[in-house]
């Protein structure tokens, strides 16, 4: 070998393990971001079920048959107005107006105690009722503001307000009254609902793929270090920091382990 060629070979040597170390290092580098305050909404989403306000199912105190029906399934009915006449002769009538629905008998049938003939429907006057976990319902208030929307009812988004929550038979629900419904809504229809029950401004934003264990690792003034951390709202990016040695321009690293 050409002695004048060792001093390049040799240079080329360095050039390439120096590139080498370079591109290790970068590979190892995992990726940061740099903290900043803002505003962060936290959302329940849960699926609801709408609702009338008023429900009503005729049914016999007694055995007797049914001697007339007045009325069909998913006829308008006035308050007062009549539904069905037993064998005794009493006549039972629409205890408000509404819409017959579940009217599954037929003349001079006899129906047990107990037993619902039909029911009547108030389509006016709608709700809609959520059935939430135990952790989600801890969560809800009343007057929080809803958003909801049909899958039926493409592109439009719907409002409305938290009116009770309560626990009902191992369940725990939700009510939403609406500030208006779309045309063609039903009973039994469903709903998708957001219940908002954060709204921050003006807070540190932890992005959630970099805490692990509770614990995110920070460069602050060129050093590193693990800082333990407790949020509060959060959304599907996002937390509030309540405690930690964290500000605003510190970096943090995303998917640690």
């Amino acid at each position: 070998m050409n002695w004048k060629s060792k001093p390049l070979l040799v240079l080329f040597g360095i050039l390439g393990i120096l590139l080498l170390s370079l591109l290790i290092f970068r590979s190892s580098k995992k990726e940061t971001i740099v903290l900043k305050k803002g505003s962060l909404v936290e959302v329940v989403y849960a699926l609801g079920t709408v609702k009338p306000e008023k429900e009503y199912s005729l049914k016999f105190g007694i055995s007797a048959a049914i001697k007339e029906i007045y009325v069909s399934e998913g006829k308008s009915v006035q308050k007062g107005e009549a539904l069905i006449k037993n064998d005794s002769g009493i006549i039972f009538r629409a205890p408000f107006s509404g819409t017959v629905t579940n009217l599954n008998l037929s003349d001079d049938e006899l129906v047990m105690p107990g037993i619902s003939i039909l029911k009547i429907l108030d389509m006016d006057d709608l709700y809609i009722l959520v059935s939430l976990d135990q952790e989600s319902a801890m969560r809800i208030r009343p007057k929080q503001i809803v958003q909801f929307s049909f899958e039926s009812v493409r592109g439009h988004t719907y409002s409305g307000i938290v009116d009770r929550v309560y626990p009902s038979q191992g369940q725990f629900m939700v009510r939403v009254n609406a500030d208006l419904f779309p045309d063609g809504i039903l009973p039994d229809m469903t709903a998708d609902v957001a219940i908002q029950v954060a709204d921050k401004k003006d807070v540190l934003l932890v992005p959630i793929k970099s805490i692990s264990k509770g614990k995110v690792i920070r460069y602050r003034d060129g050093k590193k270090e693990k800082v333990s951390v407790k949020l509060g709202a959060i959304n599907s990016e996002f937390g509030e920091l309540l405690e930690g040695d964290l500000k605003e321009n510190d970096e943090v690293v995303l998917g640690i382990e």
